[in-house]
């Protein structure tokens, strides 16, 4: 897309991304943009509609934070090289606020890598089916304003036009987001309940049908390439999913009970976490990712699948 088309499209992404986000996840972004000067800072997930009524010290906010550079934003060598093979780095961050003490997650990406991960260059679908979804743009330098959301952008494309292909009615905007909704899931080892995306939909208000007007092509419905990338996205995701969970344990604090959760919720298999392998997470992940496969082979057999 460009010319008009993406100046109107770009238009309606500035005005949602920068619509006000909660106050408590506004100051935890100001928290980040202080350690990471420069950088462009999405909250997305549940924390964008965190009511008032609420109580934030009880929410674990999600950010990504877009860095000009990995090597301004990751001093140790390790980290900068695990960002670049294995995006993205993911971070706990706490800060004692006038709310009170609040806590976040964070994934760190270079602008760099961002714009290549959420475009249809990176095939699967962890970025783009993210960011085809609505977040927000709490702190954004000006001079990267643009970048931002055309990135956004791009993201929507990519995985709406991934996801026709797997949709018999490719002009029927629900119909694709629900394919591609419920196809990202499968790529990224989230068993979702069966009414998730239809519910993700509805609460997301104007935005799917709205970002379908100007990303949507006009591929031909039932793609048989497109089914089987999808299949190849699920294969490939699950290995994936539980190698990012694992790196997560070397900057992610209480990461191994924070994988025994993500599991336990996406794939409903309880691997437990024992108190020396808290003590040292990096040789214990192995022993908990084999304790997931044996567990989950157990659990398939037993119901026959």
């Amino acid at each position: 897309m460009n010319g008009p088309a993406a100046i109107k499209a770009d238009a309606y992404l500035d005005r949602v991304l920068t619509a006000p986000a909660p106050a408590p996840a506004a100051t935890l972004a100001g928290v980040l943009a202080d350690r990471f000067p420069g950088a462009a800072i999405f909250l997305y997930g549940s924390g964008i509609s965190v009511s008032a009524a609420e109580d934030p010290t009880q929410i674990l906010f999600d950010f990504y934070v877009i860095a000009p550079d990995y090597r301004d934003a990751i001093k140790d060598a390790a980290e900068r090289l695990a960002a670049r093979m294995l995006p993205p780095n993911v971070y706990y961050l706490e800060a004692e606020t006038e709310f009170g003490r609040l806590r976040c997650k964070y994934a760190l990406l270079s602008v760099k890598a961002f714009e290549k991960l959420v475009s249809a260059r990176t095939f699967h679908s962890y970025f783009w089916a993210r960011f085809a979804q609505p977040s927000r743009l709490v702190v954004c330098p000006r001079e990267m304003r643009a970048r931002m959301i055309a990135a956004v952008r791009t993201s929507i494309e990519t995985f709406l036009q991934a996801a026709q292909g797997l949709a018999e009615s490719p002009d029927d905007w629900r119909e694709v987001w629900l394919a591609g909704l419920n196809a990202s899931y499968r790529a990224e080892l989230r068993a979702e309940a069966s009414d998730r995306a239809e519910k993700l939909i509805d609460h997301y208000g104007g935005w799917p049908k709205d970002v379908a007007g100007f990303a949507l092509s006009s591929p031909a419905g039932g793609s048989s390439a497109a089914i089987g990338a999808w299949r190849a996205r699920a294969i490939f995701g699950g290995a994936l999913s539980i190698a990012r969970l694992l790196k997560a344990t070397a900057t992610f604090r209480g990461g191994l009970d924070y994988i025994a959760w993500k599991v336990k919720r996406h794939a409903d298999v309880d691997v437990g976490v024992k108190p020396w392998e808290r003590r040292l997470p990096l040789l214990a992940a192995p022993i908990v990712a084999l304790r997931y496969y044996r567990l989950r082979r157990a659990s398939r057999k037993s119901r026959g699948d």
